[in-house]
């Protein structure tokens, strides 16, 4: 029992050193890589902590550890062995789980600079789209009663400038446009979710009353479920 204890504390000593010693090298090569890229945007703290949390380690290491000359003592290639396994296994099970958690609590995003034009652009065509109406309405003042057919022409330029200032913050991700409404495919989304609850209720009902068998039931709730799911994606 007090070898095995030892032989853990081992194992423990070692991954937390191995963990360790890349961030330690990390942070402290930082600023060297930031005077040798000039002008480039160096990595956020953000950033480089990812990168120290992304030091797992795998076949690699264990390929180096069976690499062990035959020269070395059976008893210490045999502790070289367990160690490199330990510290595998530790990393991949502690560091590997944590990952994408810590990869949405820091916020990191690879495509941030990407992100930040698609948001300058769509800030850019909304300003020009509000342009385009405000001259829409220049354009009608003063003017007589427009008829059926006028009516529908602007409609239809308005609608199109709406779409197009929706399809603008969409590329961003989100649901909503600047102003808070609710984009056309998050409207689609929403609707069509209620619509396949309303007809899993129908399914449940038609099975109840004996018009459907339970296995008809469940290929039909799997088509919704499918379909619900592409939703999400």
């Amino acid at each position: 029992m007090g070898l095995q204890l030892l032989m853990a504390g081992y194992a423990a000593a070692v991954l937390t050193v191995t963990i360790a010693a890349r961030f330690v090298w990390l942070f402290a090569l930082t600023p060297l890589g930031n005077l040798l890229r000039g002008g480039e945007q160096p990595p956020s703290r953000r950033q480089v902590t990812l990168l120290g949390w992304a030091g797992m380690r795998g076949v690699v290491s264990m390929a180096a550890a069976y690499a062990i000359p035959p020269e070395v003592p059976e008893r210490d290639r045999a502790m070289l062995l367990f160690l490199t396994f330990t510290t595998v296994i530790g990393t991949l099970l502690i560091q590997g789980t944590t990952f994408p958690a810590l990869i949405r609590r820091l916020r990191v995003s690879s495509d941030q600079e990407e992100y930040e034009d698609r948001l300058a652009a769509a800030a850019a065509q909304q300003t020009a789209l509000e342009e385009g109406l405000a001259e829409l309405d220049r354009l009608l003042a003063g003017r007589d009663e427009p008829d059926e057919i006028e009516k529908q022409v602007i409609d239809q330029l308005r609608e199109k400038a709406w779409r197009r200032s929706m399809s603008a913050w969409e590329r961003l991700g989100g649901g909503s446009g600047q102003d808070g409404a609710e984009t056309p495919s998050a409207l689609y989304r929403r609707l069509r979710r209620e619509m396949l609850q309303a007809e899993r209720r129908v399914f449940v009902r038609l099975r109840d009353e004996r018009h459907i068998e339970d296995e008809v039931l469940r290929d039909l709730m799997a088509q919704l479920d499918l379909e619900e799911a592409m939703l999400e994606r």
